[in-house]
């Protein structure tokens, strides 16, 4: 401190011998936690600051105009690492679990609305009583002056101007609470976005684990924590909390600029933070994912994949309470995943996060997509949130608004299968030669494909039906998809309520022979249609949905984003443009949810209705004639 410049800039020093400096003293509170990397873009370089009194970063110039340049390059940098390093220290001294209360009573917000009051207040009364200990609000004043800390006059000039700002801030709050009350933790930077603005990796990691405990917090979080507790920001006793937070600010401020006017106001007695009863902590997340596999009863691989997930969630925030979980700490787990590759090394499953990470960054892997995160990663810990959210066990889904905002290019969107493709397809050996390969799970290979062309049923529907499941009604052929059962070796589940239905059989599938193989497999015996499919972690489909990958992919450019479900959407497509059903009709056959009232009335579309959708279907002349030369072949084995 004590150096005075008269160039308009704060910090901007003329040395005797010649040439600028960027001069800054630290507050002694701060000094331990400033530091960090300052970028030079006039020498390419980056300066380490940090654990002395003064940060002194020479910018190697005579010209003031150019000084003033490279003090705007500077001056913000330098800025960041102190409020970091004063955010750090706030947080240190704060209790270490914070607890998330479904309430604040008039009595709580009255208590730590005094406790606002008396900190401003003794604040005061620490700066009066020892140049030493000023608050950052004076240091900055003086610096941003270029006032002497010797000088008494200079000091109480400061005081009052820092208190003048803080009153004008909280006037301006009480305005407009909204803007008070922001939510700046969507500003956090990534460290892909750290390490291109020139940080060095370990440089971007270390800002990303300071900001993680500090940035993104306003004066209202700063008070809760303070108080050992966290509430919803759409919670109303938040902006209750508000309200009472301004008013006491104001008054504080207020006193604190009658004090420097000479009227002796006293400072209260310290207050207490809230005392709150030992909690009960209730269900931990690994308490929560045990909880929705018994309700929502998944498959053995979406229950091993959302483990999966919630074990990298604690890897990354410990096995918290769950109504200790916040929004926070669920953008941290996002964050941290998008630097994880996509395949993890079988040797590194059981390392740390920081490891993994390390690794990925290393062999420059590819890394989880964010639409990855967003659907899986994200989508299984508010699943599992869901179920809690339900039972009231928590008051609010801390996974909202927390996936990442995709740009257009990272949407993965599935294409349809285009007539072009469905030639090549039936022309391929499995449909016009009869070739079986050994992985295609015998006539899966064949029947699969056709029957969602010819119904837009879901893979793992067709998969797992029994041959008990094709019947016949009213001279109406059809798929029995509502049927579940938990009968081992026979088990059929369904993935919404609104994929429970009847499909009618088009009459090309018919005509190319599914009746008689059906009659085939019932008379050996066979409980599942496509018994020589072999589940996986509880999926009937697995191995078959890897096979049809590397297969069709010699047909089908694997660029182009297709895969089985590609019959899927042309169905939809055909429906849409070619057939024309009622939309409800389209919904029925393919099992999506209709989301109205109406449609919640009655027994819904009769099994007529539904085939006469269904027969509609008509892919034209070439693919027909494919289909129609497919009745006179036999089958031939092959191995892959």
């Amino acid at each position: 401190m004590g150096r005075i410049n008269a160039n308009g800039n704060p910090f901007l020093v003329e040395r005797a011998e010649g040439g600028f400096t960027y001069f800054r003293n630290i507050p002694p509170a701060l000094r331990a936690a400033a530091a960090g990397e300052v970028a030079l873009p006039w020498t390419g370089e980056r300066r380490a600051v940090g654990g002395r009194a003064t940060i002194k970063i020479a910018l190697g110039t005579r010209d003031i105009a150019l000084a003033r340049k490279r003090w705007f390059d500077v001056h913000p940098q330098v800025e960041d690492i102190i409020e970091v390093a004063r955010l750090r220290l706030v947080r240190s001294k704060r209790p270490e679990t914070p607890r998330a209360v479904t309430g604040l009573s008039p009595s709580d917000i009255e208590t730590m609305a005094k406790r606002y009051y008396q900190q401003i207040l003794s604040r005061d009364d620490d700066e009066a009583l020892s140049d030493d200990t000023l608050a950052d609000e004076t240091e900055i004043v003086l610096e941003e002056a270029g006032w002497s800390k010797s000088d008494p006059g200079a000091i109480r000039a400061a005081r009052r101007e820092a208190h003048e700002r803080e009153l004008g801030a909280l006037t301006r709050g009480l305005e407009d609470m909204k803007a008070f009350d922001y939510d700046s933790s969507s500003l956090v930077p990534r460290l892909a976005s750290l390490t291109a603005d020139g940080h060095s990796e370990a440089s971007a990691r270390a800002i990303r684990q300071m900001l993680d405990d500090a940035v993104g917090e306003n004066e209202v979080d700063a008070v809760l924590a303070e108080n050992g507790v966290i509430i919803p920001r759409v919670h109303p006793d938040r902006r209750r909390l508000v309200l009472a937070l301004l008013r006491a600010g104001m008054e504080a401020h207020r006193d604190v600029l009658a004090r420097l006017n000479g009227k002796p106001v006293q400072t209260p007695v310290p207050v207490e933070p809230l005392k709150l009863s030992d909690p009960d902590e209730g269900s931990k997340l690994r308490d929560a994912y045990e909880a929705w596999k018994l309700q929502q009863k998944p498959a053995d691989k979406t229950a091993e994949e959302y483990g999966v997930y919630v074990e990298r969630f604690i890897a990354i925030n410990g096995n918290l309470p769950i109504r200790s979980i916040t929004k926070k700490q669920v953008l941290a787990y996002r964050d941290g995943l998008s630097l994880f590759p996509r395949n993890v090394p079988a040797d590194l499953r059981e390392a740390s996060v920081a490891v993994i990470q390390e690794w990925a960054a290393k062999n420059r892997a590819k890394l989880l997509s964010r639409s990855t995160i967003n659907d899986k990663a994200i989508g299984a810990i508010s699943a599992i949130l869901a179920i809690a959210l339900n039972h009231d066990e928590i008051p609010s889904n801390p996974c909202a608004g927390t996936k990442f905002k995709l740009k257009e290019g990272e949407v993965v969107k599935r294409q349809p299968y285009t007539d072009q493709d469905l030639e090549k397809l039936l022309a391929s050996p499995v449909f016009s030669k009869g070739t079986r390969y050994s992985a295609g799970g015998g006539e899966a290979q064949k029947w699969l494909p056709l029957i969602s062309m010819y119904s837009g049923a879901r893979l793992e529907e067709i998969g797992q039906l029994r041959t008990a499941d094709i019947r016949c009604e009213d001279g109406i052929h059809y798929c029995d998809m509502e049927t579940i059962d938990d009968t081992p070796g026979q088990e059929t589940r369904r993935k919404t309520k609104s994929s429970r239905r009847k499909v009618p059989i088009h009459q090309r599938l018919i005509d190319l022979g599914l009746p008689t193989y059906v009659a085939a497999q019932r008379k050996a015996g066979a409980v599942r249609l496509f018994p020589l499919l072999t589940p996986y972690r509880g999926k009937i489909t697995h191995g078959f949905s890897k096979w049809w990958g590397r297969y069709a992919r010699k047909f089908v450019p694997a660029e182009e984003n297709k895969t089985f479900h590609s019959f899927r959407h042309r169905v939809t497509d055909q429906f849409r443009n070619q057939a024309k059903p009622l939309y409800a009709v389209m919904q029925e056959v393919l099992g999506h949810d209709v989301s109205d009232t109406t449609s919640g009335y009655g027994a819904g579309f009769d099994l007529p209705t539904l085939n006469s959708a269904v027969q509609a279907l008509d892919y034209g002349p070439k693919v027909e004639k494919a289909l129609r030369a497919m009745a006179t072949v036999g089958v031939s084995s092959a191995r892959r």
